[in-house]
């Protein structure tokens, strides 16, 4: 009985070339134009052991999603936030970060994982990924709010709920008007939302 090609991969080295593979193809041609036939054959493996783990190419998507985002959120992105002296110039910054993370990432693997996460409708298969970017995100508002206020800029008593605003911001922009989000759209949504949200009048 031949055995399997002496190239054929196995566990997180074929898992990390299945990513790898499969985040290329979609930067190629799109999401919705991506097979498993295609897949196996860039990785090296085969259909079979596609399916075996994964029942569609939407499934196969999160995964890749998962495994691209605790990648980022688990490294030193964050670091990269400095104090630029302004809670407006602050913010700028973390929207730049975060509109990197989502190329990173990539707009159509996202939007996949949102398409799936509604169907969850109990909430009960959130990722661990997911937890891990709100933790981080809100370490993050926190920081800049702060620095803000001991610079003696006025600040609201702010909810959870409004401290999220940042990062929906940047995923709803990029949901919606995919390819669009430049630096002065950018610049928009912090004078336009995101001070006035942050900043107190009085």
């Amino acid at each position: 009985m031949m055995g399997e090609p002496k190239n054929r991969r196995r566990g997180d080295e074929l898992l990390e070339s299945l990513f790898a593979s499969a985040f290329k193809l979609i930067n190629e041609q799109g999401h919705t134009n991506l097979s498993f036939k295609q897949l196996a054959a860039a990785a090296g493996t085969s259909r079979t052991v596609l399916y075996r783990r994964w029942p569609t190419i939407l499934n196969l998507l999160q995964d890749v999603y998962i495994h691209k985002a605790k990648k980022l959120f688990d490294g030193s992105f964050f670091d990269e936030l400095q104090d630029t002296g302004s809670l407006r110039n602050d913010l700028i910054e973390l929207l730049s970060l975060y509109q990197r993370i989502q190329l990173e990432i990539g707009i159509d693997i996202i939007n996949n994982y949102y398409h799936i996460r509604l169907q969850d409708k109990e909430h009960d298969k959130r990722p661990a990924a997911h937890d891990l970017a709100r933790e981080k995100h809100l370490q993050a508002v926190r920081r800049i709010l702060d620095r803000a206020e001991a610079r003696g800029e006025p600040i609201r008593n702010i909810s959870q709920l409004t401290l999220m605003l940042p990062y929906d911001l940047i995923r709803i922009e990029n949901l919606v008007r995919p390819g669009n989000l430049d630096n002065d759209r950018i610049e928009n949504l912090v004078d336009e939302v995101l001070l006035p949200a942050f900043v107190s009048k009085e």
